[in-house]
């Protein structure tokens, strides 16, 4: 476990993290023929942060963005990027990932045998360090680890892939994660990533969320809304719980 200093240092990099109410659009919903434009709309639009998944068609049957499109994301942006590792063997691909530009890296823990040395690699970096749990994960099985992390982000659809339709009993682990917060006086955000639309926003934020993924239900709406306006709607849904 990190010493309780460099916890400290690291701790004002980490407070973006606390923004009562943060969205953060996923950057693999952008049009990537014209990422550079999509980026600097969402960031006139509001947004919080921009979401970075990278996928290796092993762990999720889907490949996304990769490590030198992270760079130029990383040149392109002042706003913090979370990644979220949905590959096998993470350990292969940690280091880079974080020289690449990640705020905040998120790992599967069914996805390595050395979490504890995972998270300490991210910490060591001065990145914030984050856990995906599956629908299937139970909060159970991450418990140890959560003194460790700055983020727990739950997955309300299965991973790699979006347009996906909400899986309604993950909301409740949101509640269980904030109790156990709350119970052991730790400080870690929770995020909602999946099917996030207004309704689930409002239904999340209830039950202990800040921190939402905007994909197509929420931010890359396809239907002529702007950024601005989905943005503002999410937010003005958190607000509503």
């Amino acid at each position: 476990m990190m010493q309780s200093s460099e916890m400290q240092a690291n701790g004002r990099r980490w407070r973006w993290l606390q923004n009562p109410c943060l969205v953060s659009p996923s950057l693999m919903c952008a049009d990537l023929l014209r990422l550079g434009e999509d980026i600097k709309a969402l960031e006139v639009a509001g947004a919080d942060a921009l979401h970075v998944d990278v996928m290796d068609g092993h762990y999720v049957d889907n490949l996304a963005l990769g490590y030198d499109l992270l760079k130029q994301v990383r040149d392109a942006t002042h706003l913090p990027i979370d990644v979220h590792l949905m590959v096998e063997h993470p350990e292969s691909c940690i280091e880079r990932v974080l020289a690449a530009g990640a705020d905040l890296c998120i790992i599967h823990s069914e996805t390595t045998r050395t979490p504890l040395r995972l998270l300490r690699t991210i910490h060591a970096t001065g990145a914030a360090a984050g856990i995906a749990i599956n629908p299937a994960t139970t909060v159970e099985s991450i418990e140890l680890l959560l003194p460790l992390v700055q983020m727990v982000l739950v997955m309300t659809v299965e991973p790699g892939f979006a347009g996906q339709r909400l899986v309604g009993f993950t909301l409740e682990k949101i509640e269980q994660l904030a109790a156990l917060r709350a119970s052991k006086s730790m400080q870690f955000t929770i995020g909602v990533d999946g099917a996030v639309s207004q309704e689930v926003v409002s239904n999340a934020a209830s039950c202990g969320a800040t921190f939402f993924v905007g994909g197509t239900s929420g931010v890359f709406l396809g239907d002529g809304t702007d950024f601005t306006t989905a943005i503002k709607g999410l937010k003005q849904a958190a607000k509503q719980r």
